[in-house]
């Protein structure tokens, strides 16, 4: 029976663990997959409509907390046309420091879903600027009411974190 007792609960540990995606655990949103990346959260209600676009606040964070090295992310919302867009620049001000930036994105419905995923990780050279706009599409995009967004010096290089991306794009149904 204790034998019977014990199996049952691995394999309930087990299959929770599955659910979650992670052996090290996650929040109900997903962020706990993406290891080591300083988060912030940007909730739809404090986005301020502009006509029949939503502009939410900037992120603004750097990405090695010891160098003058920046992510700044605009986010809007256009819910008639179901598109977020993000406008991403990272800005490397420092003259002979360069790393590799994995910056994510994860606009989560309030029961914790992911409705979209973004996910970058470029090479800044020392003194560096680079912007680029992204534009995702959902129709369950009036869903979100959360948008995470995190960055981190990719300590592994290019492609850092980009099969975790992969896997986190396969679970999103909208």
């Amino acid at each position: 029976m204790t034998a019977m007792l014990r199996a049952s609960s691995l394999a309930t540990l087990a299959a929770t663990l599955l659910s979650f995606g992670s052996s090290h655990g996650a929040f109900a949103d997903g962020r706990g997959d993406w290891d080591g990346y300083a988060w912030q959260q940007v909730h739809v209600a404090d986005c301020v409509p502009t006509g029949d676009v939503l502009q939410c606040p900037a992120y603004h964070q750097k990405w090695d907390w010891k160098r003058n090295q920046w992510v700044d992310m605009s986010i809007q919302l256009d819910l008639a046309r179901g598109e977020l867009s993000l406008t991403q620049t990272l800005t490397d001000l420092d003259p002979r420091d360069d790393d590799y930036v994995c910056v994510t994105a994860l606009a989560v419905a309030e029961d914790g879903h992911n409705i979209v995923a973004h996910h970058q990780n470029w090479h800044m050279s020392p003194g560096t600027e680079e912007t680029k706009s992204f534009v995702y599409s959902s129709t369950a995009l009036d869903q979100v009411a959360v948008i995470h967004i995190g960055s981190k010096q990719c300590r592994q290089g290019a492609g850092q974190d980009d099969a975790l991306y992969a896997q986190v794009l396969a679970g999103i149904h909208s």
